[in-house]
């Protein structure tokens, strides 16, 4: 090969590996290119991605701070709409305060020729306040508890206030007097109108007499029973006061026994455990000691039955002539006089009609035959009349009635004649 061949081939040569460079570098440009495109839009889809997440949680916090702020308004509405009195009553003493206030301050300046005069409303204005909302306190917080002090301590300092004011027009003339010493009060009065103590309709009112009537009642009624009680001294010598239950009426501070009413269940009685004490035996059978020796109950007094008045004999609730008066009367116009008295005479006399009866307010009650078997089988529990032993007599001076009564009783409690 010739030289010229040689520098040919070199030639050649160069320009080929000028252009496998120029491939290789052109190639890697474009790699280079293509991942900062891709990193490029990476970048942009994070950052779109960020915005939106953003742009979310801006939409969140705004449609919460909104939601706060229409509940807080919800709030205020729905306060305003159901203290609208409140509302327009403070309303009014705000603003008589700002009006009084400097004007006192300035006054109070110019009387104590002191800065420390200014301090006059805090007398004449705030101390009426301050005893407006203890009125309103105390009511809540204590309805029962008496407030006339308070409201008296109001009035007062409402006067005073009222007056320092009017003093303070004065110097202008009659007009501003009062249109000062009004202004300074306006509030006050408007809120223990309104509010400390607002109308009442008539049905409250008439529930509240009812109350306060029955607390009076009861209270007189527990201060009769006190002064009435009788003392229980223990061994120590201490005191402790027993009462007698049961239904009373208080009349002039005293407790009055009151009839008892068939429908209405009072304290339990001697008869009411003895009925007791059967029931018990019938649904559990005769305890250990009460039956003899051929298992045969022990009968310890009357029982208790249900049966029918025999005839002829019926029950006679209501009160006739022939029915029996209470213990207290005594045998009035029957019976043999006392070892230590002369007879006894009758104290019936004449009526408006003809009619002869006992009159006064000592007339004691009539007793149906009812209720004097009642009694009769009262005494037997109480153990002052014996079944087996008892006499006609007997009977006759426990239940204090008459002899041809005491009969009967005897006969149906004994069987005897």
């Amino acid at each position: 090969m010739s030289w010229q061949q040689e520098v040919r081939a070199n030639k050649a040569a160069k320009a080929e590996q000028a252009r496998l460079d120029q491939a290789a570098t052109t190639g890697d440009e474009i790699a280079r290119l293509h991942a900062a495109g891709e990193e490029t839009r990476k970048n942009r889809e994070a950052a779109a991605k960020l915005a939106a997440e953003a742009e979310a949680a801006r939409l969140v916090e705004r449609d919460r701070r909104r939601g706060e702020r229409a509940a807080r308004w919800a709030a205020v509405r729905g306060f305003t709409a159901t203290h609208v009195v409140d509302v327009l009553i403070y309303g009014i003493a705000v603003v008589s305060f700002a009006m009084a206030a400097p004007a006192m301050a300035s006054y109070g300046a110019d009387v104590y020729a002191s800065a420390l005069g200014g301090l006059l409303p805090l007398i004449t204005e705030l101390g009426m306040w301050a005893f407006a909302v203890a009125v309103l306190i105390s009511r809540v917080r204590t309805p029962g508890r008496p407030v006339w002090g308070l409201q008296a301590g109001v009035w007062v300092f409402g006067a005073v206030a009222c007056g320092a004011n009017a003093v303070h027009g004065l110097n202008r003339g009659w007009g501003p007097a009062v249109i000062m010493g009004v202004v300074s009060v306006a509030g006050v009065i408007a809120h223990q109108l309104a509010i400390a103590s607002p109308p009442r309709s008539r049905t409250e009112r008439q529930r509240a007499r009812i109350e306060r009537r029955a607390a009076g009642k009861a209270a007189a009624a527990a201060r009769a029973a006190v002064r009435t009680a009788a003392a229980q001294i223990d061994a120590e010598g201490r005191a402790r006061l027993t009462y007698t239950p049961g239904t009373y009426r208080v009349r002039r501070g005293r407790l009055v026994a009151a009839p008892a009413d068939p429908d209405v269940p009072g304290p339990p009685d001697a008869i009411d455990r003895e009925i007791a004490a059967l029931l018990e035996n019938a649904a559990t059978g005769p305890r250990p000691g009460t039956t003899g020796g051929g298992g045969e109950p022990i009968h310890r007094g009357p029982v208790a039955t249900a049966e029918p008045p025999a005839p002829g004999e019926a029950p006679d609730p209501a009160p006739e002539p022939g029915s029996e008066p209470g213990p207290d009367a005594g045998d009035r116009t029957a019976g043999p006089a006392g070892p230590d008295r002369g007879p006894r005479r009758s104290r019936k006399r004449v009526g408006p009609a003809g009619t002869s009866g006992n009159t006064g307010s000592g007339t004691p009650p009539r007793r149906s035959r009812d209720r004097l078997w009642t009694e009769l089988q009262a005494a037997v529990v109480a153990g002052d009349i014996d079944p087996a032993t008892a006499s006609v007599e007997e009977v006759r001076k426990t239940l204090r009635c008459r002899k041809e009564t005491a009969k009967r009783l005897h006969h149906d409690l004994t069987g005897n004649d």
